[in-house]
């Protein structure tokens, strides 16, 4: 008897809800930050008399950029932290559905971890192994989370075909 695989998608994203690296484009925003808060200091220059000095515009613009940069990247990492959490709860009621034990959940770094390395988890399904889950997609692509499920080679058909008997003799 030859084992049946089937495979579901449990989840899909993009890199729009969860990238895995929040500070990838720091730099640009630093860079930008500070440019707008130069503009901003010769603008207040008028007015402020401070401003007019070289040093004083450049600690100014410097830590304008980073309040900006860390704003920004701290906004990030919670938004996809709050996804990752989201995500994880979806899949751990499919895997507590699939496995019927509630031990079998996994925590949110653990999924991190299956992400961004592109693992899988082996999970026994009643004691007996064939539940994979797993984790498709490039970095920076659409990622697919998937459950492989592997029928064990042993007895099940006859039980199938147990149960489809029974079925029909009720209707």
């Amino acid at each position: 008897m030859a084992t049946k695989t089937t495979e579901q998608v449990l989840a899909t994203f993009g890199p729009k809800q969860w990238a895995g690296a929040p500070a990838k484009e720091a730099g640009n925003l630093f860079v930008g930050a500070g440019f707008i808060a130069f503009l901003l200091c010769l603008v207040l220059m008028i007015f402020i008399e401070p401003l007019r000095d070289g040093f004083v515009v450049v600690l100014v613009c410097t830590l304008f950029a980073f309040v900006a940069m860390f704003a920004d990247i701290g906004s990030t990492v919670r938004r996809e932290k709050a996804f990752l959490v989201g995500v994880t709860a979806t899949i751990n009621e499919l895997i507590l559905e699939m496995t019927g034990d509630p031990t079998a959940q996994i925590s949110v770094s653990k999924f991190r971890e299956i992400v961004e390395y592109e693992g899988s988890l082996a999970l026994p399904v009643n004691g007996v192994p064939g539940l994979v889950l797993r984790v498709d997609g490039k970095r920076l692509e659409m990622k697919h989370v998937l459950a492989t499920v592997t029928t064990p080679e042993y007895g099940l058909e006859s039980f199938d075909l147990l149960l489809a008997a029974e079925e029909q003799g009720k209707s």
